[in-house]
């Protein structure tokens, strides 16, 4: 690798930003700390950041101020919000501004390096939501080889978490799920994350036209039955892209 990913990390504790300092530099990366929002959109200013690893709770300028301010500095720039506290609306304001995603503190470095990961891939990114486990592990592979890179869901709540962990660009959403039906994960994935491109799926359309309809009022892109027809779904998602690298994608919830 001829450039080392670069990664700021700010937090108002010290001694928290030495020790993931540390263990950024250990992993191999490159990586530099700031105690207030001040400093970190200074260091911002001065240097070629990929990631920010953003404390949500600090004085004098919180977290999603500061990453309000350095999206506007450096706009494709992806930052994960980090915090100890339960801030619900804060942790929203963010993640519907456009941040990556977030972790809870003490952080589990696994899942971070998984997400750092997911910040670097060229491929879309993409959620599939369905207690089908056997769908999933084909759907994932196939979509795999064709380079997207893919994370997988088998309930409604959880479907919602990793909505709120990674920013993703399309989410295939199956309407009957345990925990949270379809629609009601939608609803609440949307509201998180009102950018994601969302696809229903699912077999028993007759019986859930309902919340289907409701879905697509809402802004869903579109609804597949089972059994998919993966030649058709590869072709949507080539759709979506070049609806999206050209500008005419529909937002959702919009006319």
């Amino acid at each position: 690798m001829t450039k080392k990913f670069k990664i700021l990390v700010v937090d108002d504790n010290e001694e928290f930003c030495r020790n993931v300092v540390d263990i950024l530099e250990l992993r191999g990366y490159q990586a530099a700390s700031a105690y207030d929002g001040l400093k970190a959109l200074e260091l911002v200013k001065q240097n070629s950041f990929d990631l920010v690893l953003m404390d949500v709770k600090m004085p004098v300028m919180d977290g999603v101020e500061v990453f309000k301010k350095i999206k506007e500095i450096v706009p494709d720039i992806s930052v994960i919000m980090i915090t100890a506290f339960a801030v619900e609306e804060l942790i929203r304001e963010a993640l519907r501004e456009g941040a990556f995603g977030y972790l809870k503190k003490p952080l589990d470095f696994d899942r971070l390096f998984k997400l750092i990961e997911k910040t670097t891939g060229d491929g879309a990114l993409i959620l599939i939501a369905d207690d089908d486990r056997n769908l999933c592990a084909n759907v994932k592979d196939i979509l795999g080889d064709k380079g997207y890179r893919v994370s997988v869901a088998y309930d409604g709540e959880s479907a919602v978490q990793r909505a709120r962990e990674n920013n993703f660009d399309i989410m295939l959403l199956d309407m009957r799920m345990p925990v949270l039906n379809g629609l009601e994960t939608y609803l609440a994935v949307r509201d998180i994350r009102p950018d994601v491109v969302i696809v229903i799926v699912t077999g028993y359309l007759a019986e859930v036209s309902n919340e289907v309809e409701r879905a697509i009022q809402e802004g869903a892109y579109s609804c597949l039955e089972k059994p998919i027809d993966m030649d058709n779904l590869v072709l949507l998602l080539e759709k979506v892209k070049e609806q999206k690298d050209t500008g005419t994608l529909k937002k959702p919830g919009k006319d």
